[in-house]
């Protein structure tokens, strides 16, 4: 502990022998910082937390892949057949992303699409 001390007491000489070196470091310092933490809560939240269920290893998002492309759609029956096979699937749940036009005022609006 002794050795920080002494550190810390050269430090501050030398900042106060040049502070226009010490205020040059800190503006150029003080930005990366703030990058820096804000790139880590971003990575954070979005990909080392884990999802907020139980055994999160075990999720699964069923892809159909089709002449129009690819991505996480199926129709009803599809999805009674996904649900049907419980000797692979312990349970199945969908659910429906995307916008409508909503046309009973005035005028036209963007509204979520609703659940079925």
């Amino acid at each position: 502990m002794e050795g920080f001390f002494k550190d810390l007491s050269h430090s501050l000489r030398m900042f106060r022998r040049s502070p226009g070196f010490t205020i040059g470091g800190r503006r150029g310092a003080d930005p990366r910082i703030g990058t820096n933490t804000a790139i880590f809560t971003v990575v954070n939240a979005v990909l080392l937390k884990p999802v907020p269920f139980p055994d999160p290893d075990r999720l699964v998002m069923f892809m159909n892949t089709s002449a129009q492309g690819a991505g996480p759609a199926a129709s009803p029956a599809k999805f009674a057949h996904w649900r049907a096979q419980t000797t692979v699937v312990q349970d199945a749940a969908a659910f429906r992303t995307g916008v409508v036009n909503y046309t009973g005022g005035e005028v036209p609006e963007a509204a979520p699409a609703p659940a079925r």
